[in-house]
């Protein structure tokens, strides 16, 4: 009969404490990005509907300081992430198999950045004055600048977003920034 190894080791704290930091991470991506919930002070929803398309609107006298603090928050959360998984890598005390689940959490996380960063680009190119985008495995928020957002722009947007990652509808926030 096998007996269990009950004993918790500086590896298995340093993968609870990655699992925490990057929920806590996805966390803190999808507060900066908003919510779906409506709110009388700073984001109403077109129509006063909650579908898809409808444009969210963030009352914010300067959108351009909006976002380069999300911007920067966002930089920040990610590279938290990253250092933590550099450490754990070099930490020299783990197996072959919980080595390869850093390095594949790393490949995701670094996956994840570059999609965000080029559906960011494509909004940008498609006329949108800025955009950020926070992907998730559970989906993915959108903020963008405009001064107005139609149907079809929303629909210009989850194209970008479904041609880069794959991501079901109703899992997709689009929030508008003026």
């Amino acid at each position: 009969m096998k007996r269990l190894n009950l004993i918790i080791g500086k590896k298995h704290i340093a993968i609870a404490s990655l699992a925490v930091l990057l929920g806590a991470a996805a966390a803190v991506n999808f507060a900066v990005a908003g919510s779906k919930k409506k709110s009388d002070n700073n984001l109403t929803a077109v129509g006063g509907t909650a579908n898809y398309g409808d444009a969210q609107y963030v009352a914010n006298s300067d959108s351009d300081a909006y976002f380069a603090q999300a911007r920067l928050d966002k930089q920040q959360s990610r590279g938290e992430a990253a250092e933590v998984l550099a450490a754990m890598y070099s930490g020299g005390d783990m197996t072959a198999d919980e080595l390869s689940v850093v390095t594949e959490n790393a490949k995701s996380l670094s996956a994840l950045i570059e999609s965000e960063g080029k559906i960011e680009t494509l909004l940008k190119a498609q006329g949108f004055s800025d955009a950020l985008c926070y992907l998730s495995d559970n989906g993915a928020n959108v903020i963008v600048k405009t001064d107005g957002l139609d149907a079809a722009s929303a629909a210009k947007i989850k194209s970008t977003l479904q041609s880069e990652v794959k991501v079901a509808s109703d899992a997709i926030t689009i929030v508008e920034v003026h």
